[in-house]
């Protein structure tokens, strides 16, 4: 191998590592010669590393390219100086010029590489900067409005709702924050009611309904509705998406619906009185389940049939002061209705299903469990290919007439375990299980729930 190749090599592996030192962006500091750092204006150092790295790529590119072709030769011996002669001199020329250009279009490249980047880093700064401004004024509209629910005029206040429902519409991130500043404001109740003071009340639920009722509606949000005192309530056809909270609130008027609305999460009335004359939650669904804890069930009539439960329903310790209750055609997804420590009196109550449920092994069944009836018509008629539909446990049944289905079962599907009949109340031997675990003998009075 020539001296003059071997230098050639030489300098092509010292700008190789040239190359990996700046690939990497190895650090002056690293390197321990943070006194050979120049001062960086306007970004002229950075612009100078790019190009130099640049350069340093092409040369070892080209350098590689040579030695490949060279090897791939076998190494031939070029002529010396002077048998070249003037055509071939001006080839020699022509072809330092082309590298020359070739290594200026690789600056060129470099230096337009690197305003693309800062061009990119200034276009993210100035949509951060935007984002930062949209933010602030959705903050100062979120604070004129919180300003103008706090005012002494309810015709403010009202400026205050329309001005928070929008700023909802508008505000996806802290949606829930307004929607949260509009159940509170229901949530505080006034020791004295102003005028004006049930219309700005009115415009929340209806602003809420607008927003949950068409195709444009608020996603996701929660609704803390604790306390709130509700007169002729409508929430009929409403998709809440999130859970929904009616804790202690009292549902008051002649009517109180909540036909054909979809729960997509959790229920929870802990302790809601719903005294209406009539309360119907007919066809509603319950996705995410529900919790009636403690609940009161008063007016004339309680229509829940053809709810669809694909969830748990519990009614545990609830009170039903009302002359009849329809749970007919209920639709159980792999899931349980339950009644548990509940007391009926002198009350019709229809839990006809009709056998439109689905689900195997422990799900889909209708429980009651530490239950008394007592005077009440307990309509079960009920056509089911399972033998574990309805469960009874530790119940009695006072002078209650049980209504079946004249047709006969396929099979016994009516499950009882420590169950009393009083009163003359007879339930046919065909629908039970096992009917030895029915007991006619008295036993110590079951407590009902309080109040």
């Amino acid at each position: 191998m020539s001296d003059w190749l071997r230098w050639l090599l030489i300098a092509i592996v010292v700008l190789a590592g040239i190359g990996l030192v700046a690939g990497r962006r190895v650090s002056l500091e690293r390197l321990g010669l943070s006194w050979l750092r120049m001062p960086d204006l306007d970004g002229r150092g950075s612009i100078l590393l790019s190009v130099l790295a640049w350069l340093v790529v092409a040369i070892v590119v080209a350098g590689v390219t040579t030695g490949g072709l060279l090897w791939f030769l076998g190494w031939p011996q070029l002529p010396t100086t002077g048998v070249f002669g003037v055509d071939q001199l001006l080839d020699l020329l022509k072809i330092a010029l082309s590298v020359v250009a070739g290594l200026g279009g690789v600056v060129l490249l470099a230096v337009n590489y690197r305003k693309q980047r800062i061009t990119e880093k200034e276009h993210a700064l100035a949509v951060d900067k935007a984002d930062r401004e949209v933010v602030q004024g959705f903050n100062e509209r979120l604070g004129t409005a919180a300003e103008q629910l706090a005012h002494e005029s309810p015709a403010v206040r009202l400026t205050g709702v329309y001005a928070l429902a929008g700023l909802a519409d508008d505000w996806v991130d802290k949606r829930q924050v307004c929607v949260d500043v509009l159940c509170g404001y229901l949530r505080i109740q006034p020791e004295v009611v102003t005028p004006g003071e049930g219309e700005v009340r009115q415009a929340i639920l209806r602003m809420i309904r607008d927003r949950l009722s068409g195709t444009e509606w608020w996603l996701p949000v929660d609704f803390d509705f604790i306390g709130v005192v509700f007169e002729n309530a409508d929430f009929s056809h409403l998709r809440f998406p999130g859970r929904v909270i009616f804790d202690r609130a009292d549902f008051t008027g002649e009517l109180t619906s909540f036909d054909h609305a979809h729960f997509q999460g959790l229920l929870s009335c802990h302790g809601t009185r719903f005294t209406a004359e009539q309360t119907s939650m007919t066809s509603a669904w319950l996705n995410g389940g529900a919790e009636f804890v403690g609940a009161e069930f008063g007016g004339q009539h309680l229509a829940c049939a053809r709810w669809d439960a694909k969830g748990p329903v519990d009614f545990y310790r609830c009170r039903f002061p009302v002359a009849s209750l329809d749970f007919s055609a209920l639709s159980i997804e792999n899931a349980v209705v339950r009644f548990e420590q509940t007391e009926f009196g002198d009350a019709a109550l229809d839990f006809g299903l009709l056998g439109n449920w689905s689900g195997a092994g422990a799900f889909a069944r209708l429980n009651f469990e530490d239950v008394r009836f007592t005077r009440c018509r307990l309509d079960l008629r009920f056509l089911s290919e399972s033998e574990r539909a309805v469960w009874f446990t530790d119940c009695v049944l006072d002078t209650t007439a049980v209504v079946i289905d004249d047709h006969e079962a396929p099979m016994p599907w009516l499950n009882l375990r420590n169950v009393e009949l009083r009163g003359g109340t007879e339930i046919p031997e065909e629908i039970i299980r096992h009917p030895r675990l029915l007991s006619s003998a008295p036993r110590p009075s079951t407590p009902g729930p309080e109040g």
